[in-house]
């Protein structure tokens, strides 16, 4: 079995214009019937009341295991714990196609974020537009920065602006992104989220925010939106957009809730047929997705299995050919 250690998989250069590819593959493999996964468990202290589904993220401690499998590739669990607001440990297992044999073990610190958001790569490529030059960035974590160079992998991205709530952050995450995108993307900190929004041809985002962090008013005709957070999106928002997921079942049993959208579901405005495309069908070409230039998307990324397999086995065949990692006897 190879382990890799969290300075190991700072040795693979992870970029998104490697990792976007794989990920499309999955999901074509999800959409041709050849993957399989169980819902997330998640264990909270403390614990929800029975019938609460965690708005506003009361607990304190958080366990999840997450499954997944796609044939060919491997079977995948990503095991992941926090402390509110403080580092947790978070690991990432593959298990062998053929044998069934642990694989890998990878640190999940940087992995997580990457598996995360490459499916706003994927997203982007059948969602926006094939010129869309505009993006804005509303969060500076680890999340919010992978997610902005998933979709600079797949468009033309010529301006990227950047908000989140502290300045230090902002200023951080610009110097960052400067450097892994080069000059041919200006990206520049705005002076609040409206600004970064308005005119933007894709937003992404990748926030811990309780509250939504756009207005519907603020989105222009024919914006993309890849949400990687399940509070970022008001009611206006998604009433003015047609709807993608890459996983439906995650969804309305997501905890914590895509409150907006449940509370529109609960009052009737909208109706789980709304979102019940998923993203594996788009990319296998069984749905077409955009159809107009003036459509308005939303792309929903809840926590899915699939993405720790494939991610998993990305991550496993960099470090054998690069000879990153320590082989351990099990």
């Amino acid at each position: 079995m190879l382990y890799l250690s969290q300075a190991d998989t700072e040795k693979l250069d992870i970029r998104m214009t490697d990792v976007v590819p794989a990920i499309e593959e999955a999901f074509r493999r999800v959409g041709n019937g050849q993957a399989v996964v169980a819902p997330r468990v998640r264990v909270l202290h403390p614990p929800l009341d029975k019938n609460s589904m965690g708005q506003g993220r009361p607990w304190t401690r958080d366990l999840r295991i997450i499954p997944g499998a796609i044939e060919e590739l491997g079977y995948g669990v990503r095991l992941g714990a926090s402390l509110r607001r403080q580092a947790g440990g978070v690991m990432l297992v593959l298990f062998d196609w053929q044998t069934m044999q642990l694989k890998a073990l990878i640190s999940d610190h940087i992995v997580h974020a990457v598996r995360s958001t490459a499916p706003c790569g994927v997203m982007a490529k059948y969602l926006a537009l094939e010129n869309a030059s505009t993006l804005a960035l509303i969060g500076s974590g680890r999340l919010a920065r992978w997610a902005a160079e998933a979709v600079c992998a797949v468009r033309p991205i010529r301006d990227l602006r950047v908000w989140s709530p502290t300045p230090a952050h902002r200023a951080e995450v610009v110097g960052y992104l400067q450097s892994r995108l080069g000059n041919g993307v200006r990206v520049r900190e705005v002076a609040n989220s409206e600004e970064a929004i308005r005119g933007a041809q894709i937003v992404t985002t990748g926030t811990k925010a309780l509250a939504p962090v756009m207005r519907g008013e603020w989105i222009s005709p024919g914006c993309t939106i890849l949400a990687n957070s399940p509070e970022e999106i008001d009611q206006a928002t998604y009433l003015k957009s047609k709807i993608i997921t890459t996983y439906n079942d995650g969804i309305l049993t997501h905890v914590p809730p895509y409150q907006d959208l449940v509370a529109l579901v609960q009052s009737g405005r909208m109706r789980e047929a709304d979102f019940s495309t998923e993203l594996g069908d788009v990319v296998t070409g069984k749905v077409k997705a955009r159809t107009s230039n003036d459509e308005i998307w939303i792309g929903m990324n809840p926590a899915y299995g699939i993405l720790d397999v494939a991610t998993a086995a990305w991550v496993n065949e960099r470090a054998e050919k690069l000879g990153v990692g320590t082989e351990l006897e099990v």
